[in-house]
């Protein structure tokens, strides 16, 4: 079996923020931010959420206060528990950044920086 992170394009930073996503249908999910990359996001959520779904993410930078809005696709999608209903229900995602605007390109390369740094 291959390592899973020798897969990887880009390297994942642990993180922990929330988002709201808006889909095509213009209906909103909330969830949270678990790790990022160059590349995209991981995302828990309560809400079904599946491959290959269109999203406008935005979020609130928790030390600036600065809000962002990032383009995204869903690259992969999980269900996790056998919870009958959706709010018990726990799904996670990947999100892979389509069009990522020059702010955002700077704000994960501090993370990468401060991850590496520490």
């Amino acid at each position: 079996m291959q390592n899973l992170s020798n897969r990887r394009k880009h390297q994942r930073i642990p993180v922990s923020f929330l988002i709201d996503c808006l889909r095509a249908d213009l209906s909103r999910i909330g969830g949270k931010v678990y790790n990022v990359s160059e590349g995209g996001i991981a995302i828990k959520t309560n809400c079904p959420i599946s491959k290959g779904e269109q999203l406008t993410v935005e979020f609130v930078e928790p030390v600036s206060g600065n809000v962002h809005k990032v383009k995204g696709e869903v690259v992969w999608s999980r269900f996790h528990g056998d919870a009958v209903t959706q709010i018990g229900a726990m799904f996670t995602a990947g999100i892979k950044f389509v069009i990522f605007e020059g702010s955002l390109r700077t704000l994960v390369g501090e993370f990468l920086q401060d991850s590496s740094s520490a």
